[in-house]
């Protein structure tokens, strides 16, 4: 159902409005807002859920049939016939050579029309939906509307554009600089010879060439991160202001939120006009309307914002709908061979059926180490075989992660766009917000931090009414973590599909085998590349394994028989002690006196079994009973809040204190997200 909630006055009655009956759509209604009965919802929650919205739900419904019909838009050129629209933005949007779009999506007919009233909008949608061409049409054709506006000179912006770096009219807030230049390359087609102008201020570029920009060229509608848009506001002497302005836009609202921008928004609203002074439109949109949003809404909207909610309650979310597939590993070592079957097996079911879109994936790793890693390895297939022919054919391979220049990052990202056939390895940098089409696969290596991740994840597939489906490969030793973390989603468990998952790498290979290819491939890459992949992933095995001298040992599986390495890489005294494994045998610690031995000789795993088995487990000297004592103080068990553990590929990650709770962890430094 969509819905619109809104505060009224003493004067004002409920009044619904119900377009005309489809099939297709569903009913827009008008719903009183009641905040003094709503309680405060769990992370995530839909706004919907709410018991109070719930009533108002069905006590508007029950109305629709007393009240008159008004017809929906749902044609582009349909806003342009009914005056809404300037005839340029709708030309930009519908013509074949440039967008190329007619209909519209349930998003943008239901919440363009609502937009252009200029009320405060909490609008809650899911992505890949078109909310970004929802907000940019209405938002634009304000600012064309706007008196005081003159359109600059187009192809004309050095001189006489009659434009300013004061005149900013719009401001959209992003949590990442992919899904800000996403936004603003969107932004710059819609307004393309209307002497609209758009720029960006994300992290991650030369901070003096893009003020330049601005100072030069002017702008109107301006798309940043929150620390690069805080900084440029908050230094007068740039000249850049927005006096006039008159729309906010905080896209991703939710995440803005979970990624701490709170304090980073107010900031930069306290630089911005005094809504009391200058009226301006507050739009904020959110996948999910958890409470730090709505504690938000209350102190940057309007009294009698509207809810608008573009979400059917008989429209089942995308982790519910897409096919998933969970595939369990005998070792670490075996994730990216599995990758590159999942890929070889794909392109065998294409041969067979000529139906089957080109295979484009995105394979997620947790940590921007182990994302470059692979991203080495699967280049190399592709132009180091001695018959000169890849395994996957002329299939582009391409990486995305924090530690890229943005410059990289934007290029990778306008790549995987436009590629028919193609890999994206990335970080969780992509994970939300952003829009890659066809995707037909969403790989993810390992557990994913929470269920939340893994959704949003998931979403990069099946987006505009499109097929996909999404795999999760998972260390036997890591079920009980699986079970826990990802339990109430519907993923169903492939052992049949990729035998390659449990095979023991350091048998003998067979040419041409996946394992072979990849080992091949291994060896090629630079050891200190291989090390940083491996230290990278410490944090990750010490949290997911129930058993921390399982975790180990598949760690130095990983080295020596994945990483091609020759033993597995030392860490620092202080890096064992955080992860609560300096207690633990087999651990290469830096002048600790340890070395890695392997398994016991007739032990392999049976973990420190019997003395006749192999005393000390690894250890094959027998260095007693206990060998993987995992013994360690009740205070170490934060392992899983080490700062920046997930995305930080350097062993000094771990030699800092605990923090517990610290979100910005998740993401590893927070500062990748300006």
């Amino acid at each position: 159902m969509f819905g619109v909630v809104r505060r009224f006055g003493a004067s004002q009655a409920l009044r619904v409005v119900a377009p005309r009956s489809t099939p297709a759509r569903w009913t827009p209604q008008l719903l009183k807002w009641q905040p003094s009965t709503i309680r405060s919802p769990a992370i995530g929650r839909s706004f919907q859920t709410f018991p109070a919205l719930r009533e108002a739900a069905a006590a508007a419904k029950a109305e629709t049939d007393d009240v008159s019909q008004q017809d929906l838009i749902t044609e582009f050129t349909d806003l342009q016939k009914s005056g809404l629209i300037d005839q340029k933005i709708i030309q930009n949007i519908t013509h074949p050579n440039r967008m190329g779009l007619k209909t519209m999506t349930d998003v943008q007919s239901q919440t363009i029309n609502q937009m252009l009233q200029g009320d405060d909008i909490l609008g809650q949608a899911k992505t890949g939906t078109g909310k970004t061409l929802a907000f940019l049409v209405p938002t634009m054709q304000n600012i064309l509307s706007d008196p005081t506006f003159t359109r600059a000179r187009v192809g004309r912006y050095r001189n006489g554009n009659q434009a300013g770096a004061d005149d900013i009219r719009a401001l959209v807030i992003s949590p990442t600089r992919e899904l800000a230049e996403q936004i603003a390359a969107e932004a710059m087609k819609v307004s393309a010879n209307t002497g609209l102008i758009v720029q960006t201020a994300v992290g991650g570029t030369q901070k003096r060439f893009g003020l330049q920009k601005i100072q030069r060229d002017g702008c109107h509608l301006l798309v940043g991160t929150p620390g690069r848009l805080k900084d440029i506001f908050s230094d007068r002497r740039n000249g850049v202001s927005a006096p006039k302005l008159n729309t906010l836009i905080l896209d991703e609202a939710d995440r803005l939120l979970d990624q701490g921008f709170a304090a980073e928004i107010q900031e930069i609203m306290a630089l911005l006009p005094d809504p009391y002074k200058v009226d301006r439109q507050t739009l904020m949109l959110s996948a999910t309307v958890p409470r730090e949003v709505m504690a938000m809404v209350k102190r940057t909207m309007k009294p009698d914002f509207k809810f608008i909610k573009t979400i059917r309650e008989d429209e089942a979310p995308t982790h519910l709908r897409v096919p998933q597939k969970a595939v369990f590993m005998s070792g670490l070592e075996n994730a990216i061979p599995t990758v590159l079957d999942i890929a070889k097996e794909y392109q065998a079911r294409q041969v067979q059926d000529e139906n089957l879109r080109p295979f484009k994936a995105i394979v997620y790793f947790n940590s921007t180490a182990a994302v470059s890693l692979a991203a080495n390895v699967f280049s190399d297939l592709q132009t180091s075989f001695e018959d000169r022919r890849s395994p996957l054919g002329r299939m582009q391979m391409i990486e995305i992660h924090s530690r890229l220049t943005q410059a990289q990052r934007t290029y990778s990202a306008n790549g995987f766009r436009k590629a028919r056939e193609a890999i994206l390895f990335s970080s969780d940098v992509t994970a939300r917000g952003m829009d890659f089409p066809d995707v037909t696969h969403v790989i993810q290596v390992g557990i994913p931090r929470d269920a939340e991740t893994y959704i949003h994840r998931l979403g990069r597939t099946a987006r505009a009414n499109k097929t996909g489906e999404g795999w999760l490969l998972v260390h036997d030793g890591e079920s009980d973590y699986y079970r826990k973390m990802l339990g109430q989603i519907p993923i169903q468990t492939d052992s049949t599909s990729f035998p390659v998952a449990r095979e023991d790498v350091s048998a003998g290979l067979t040419p041409g085998s996946s394992i072979a290819q990849v080992k091949g491939a291994m060896a090629e890459i630079s050891p200190v590349t291989r090390e940083a992949a491996w230290r990278a992933m410490l944090g990750d095995a010490v949290r997911n394994f129930s058993n921390r001298r399982e975790a180990v040992f598949s760690l130095n599986q990983m080295a020596t028989q994945g990483f091609a390495l020759e033993e597995p890489p030392t860490i620092s005294p202080l890096t064992a002690k955080n992860l609560g494994l300096d207690r633990v045998r087999n651990i290469n610690v830096a002048g600790g006196g340890r070395r890695f031995d392997g398994p016991g000789r007739d032990h392999d795993r049976n973990f420190g079994r019997s003395p006749a088995r192999g005393r000390g487990g690894f250890d094959r000297r027998g260095g007693g009973h206990g060998g993987f004592n995992d013994r360690r103080p009740s205070s170490r068990k934060n392992w899983g809040d080490v700062e920046g553990g997930f995305n930080d590929d350097i062993e000094s990650t771990f030699d800092r204190p605990f923090k517990r709770g610290n979100r910005r962890s998740s993401y590893g430094r927070r500062d990748d997200y300006f």
